[in-house]
């Protein structure tokens, strides 16, 4: 069997017998553009051998839709580095105000203050009329084209508690699941509902004809925020389990398959993805970052999904070359034992605006040695 990225992609998604495992580098798109001069190389490395898994999406706002008029932006220089950004949200009921520190260097910003501060402050997000974006599937199409057979594209969503922590934080979200629970699930059954009308409106759109067509793929960032350790397991169930299985219904019955990013200590959780719906779980961080091995997980998914990941971006960030050939081929041998595995970095390769020598060393490494293993070790 010799299968093209895009069939071999496809096929370990949906449990049908493939060649070998996939090779993906996390965060690669055709034509992007890099945050580094020094990516260059891992970049045209990584198009040229490994499988693409290219993510696109439709414009979607959870809090305002369309609509506009609601945001009043203002910025303040605080530094050579750093600029200040204050984002006024004018409400119906209020104004909600939220602030960052934005890098001007390419840095993770920093968020200081939250829109959702108490209670009343989802009174007001909630009383924002909501206007429906158009979908729009050009971007969609446009990469199809591009990346043929070579890899397959995702239509990426946003998720609905996710953006719901986004709007008050960590700390704010564990507390309102206890002393606010039912306004927090309201909130987060509004949004799901929003993006439910989303993806029907992507499939009436044309998408609905890529599940006959047997490669449509929806994936989505998010529940890790919804399991312990900042939630309980009750939590995940009520607040990510009821909530996202409708929508994950019906993307199965047009066709479609499901890819889920959830970083974090999973193990129990992987029967649950599974029943979800869930198609791919990632990125199956082994311990400490995780809880499980990779052996164990697959024992966990008993073939139901495909798993994919396990290499984590700090052991690319930091491990010996020897350290990381000796991860990478574990990962591979083991996945290829159970059949459903795509060997993935657990973040986007371009983690860091100025990348060090190890880290660039460790990119080529994971990427040549990926793709070597992965075929030695075929099905």
């Amino acid at each position: 069997m010799n299968l093209t990225s895009r069939e071999r992609i496809m096929r370990i998604i949906q449990g049908k017998p493939v060649d070998r495992p996939a090779v993906k580098l996390w965060g690669l798109q055709p034509g992007q553009k890099l945050l580094h001069p020094n990516y260059k190389q891992v970049y045209d490395l990584a198009i040229e051998t490994t499988d693409l898994f290219c993510g696109v999406s439709s414009p979607f706002d959870f809090i305002t839709g369309a609509s506009t008029g609601f945001y009043e932006i203002i910025k303040r220089p605080k530094s050579e580095e750093w600029t200040e950004v204050e984002t006024l949200l004018h409400t119906p009921e209020g104004v909600l105000s939220s602030i960052r520190l934005k890098s001007n260097t390419g840095k993770p910003g920093y968020t200081l203050t939250h829109f959702i501060k108490e209670p009343d402050d989802i009174k007001k997000i909630l009383s924002i009329p909501y206007e429906p974006y158009p979908v729009s599937l050009e971007s969609y199409y446009k990469m199809k084209r591009e990346i043929g057979d070579n890899g397959i594209v995702m239509f990426s969503l946003g998720h609905a508690g996710y953006a719901v922590q986004r709007l008050m934080g960590s700390e704010l979200l564990a507390l309102f699941s206890v002393d606010e629970r039912e306004l927090l699930k309201h909130l987060i059954e509004v949004f799901a509902e929003r993006l439910r009308n989303h993806v029907k409106a992507a499939l009436d759109a044309g998408l609905g004809d890529r599940g006959k067509e047997e490669d449509l793929v929806f994936g989505w960032v998010g529940p890790e925020l919804l399991i312990p350790p900042l939630l309980s397991y009750k939590d995940f169930n009520e607040f990510c389990f009821e909530i996202d299985k409708p929508l994950m219904d019906m993307i199965h019955e047009a066709g479609g398959n499901i890819w889920i990013h959830c970083h974090g200590k999973v193990g129990r959780l992987i029967k649950c993805f599974a029943e979800m719906g869930c198609d791919v779980l990632n990125p199956i961080e082994p311990p400490p970052m995780g809880d499980i091995s990779l052996e164990d997980a697959f024992k966990e998914a008993a073939g139901r999904m495909a798993l994919e990941g396990n290499i984590e971006i700090h052991e690319i960030m930091e491990a010996s070359g020897e350290r990381l050939i000796e991860l990478i081929e574990d990962a591979v041998k083991t996945g290829a034992k159970y059949g459903r595995f795509i060997l993935c970095q657990s973040s986007n390769y371009m983690a860091v605006p100025k990348p060090p020598e190890t880290m660039l060393r460790n990119l080529m490494i994971y990427v040549r040695y990926g793709v070597e293993y992965a075929k030695k070790y075929h099905y």
